[in-house]
């Protein structure tokens, strides 16, 4: 009964995220199977007003779809201190697409992100 369990918490964990892009990785493109599951995580602090903007390009293709965005704090937990923002995504079906984020205030129409980052996917 004990390897029955072990072995259902490794699969459990294993089938959450299988790859992981960060800002390091602008650029990269990153072969996928219809199913598969992939997260960007990106530096973000929010109390500077700034945030990641996720867009994929083309807009009406429906390559992949997003399944999760949240922001993980600190674990120090500082008061103003940032943490990363977590983007999932699931490959629905075979295609190709661009997913374009830019890091800024959503208030300010006319001025350059701060940050920005690309990743191509590739789905077959």
């Amino acid at each position: 009964m004990k390897k029955f369990l072990i072995l259902g918490l490794f699969l459990a964990l294993t089938g959450c995220e299988n790859v992981v892009l960060r800002s390091e990785d602008v650029g990269k493109t990153l072969n996928l199977s219809v199913g598969e599951k992939f997260s960007i995580r990106l530096p973000e602090n929010p109390t500077t007003g700034y945030g990641w903007e996720m867009i994929t390009k083309p807009e009406n293709q429906d390559v992949v779809l997003e399944v999760k965005n949240e922001f993980l704090p600190d674990q120090r937990g500082l008061i103003g201190a940032g943490g990363e923002r977590v983007f999932q995504y699931q490959a629905k079906e075979s295609g190709k697409v661009d997913i374009y984020g830019f890091y800024r205030r959503p208030w300010e129409k006319d001025v350059t992100p701060a940050r920005s980052v690309m990743y191509q996917i590739i789905v077959e």
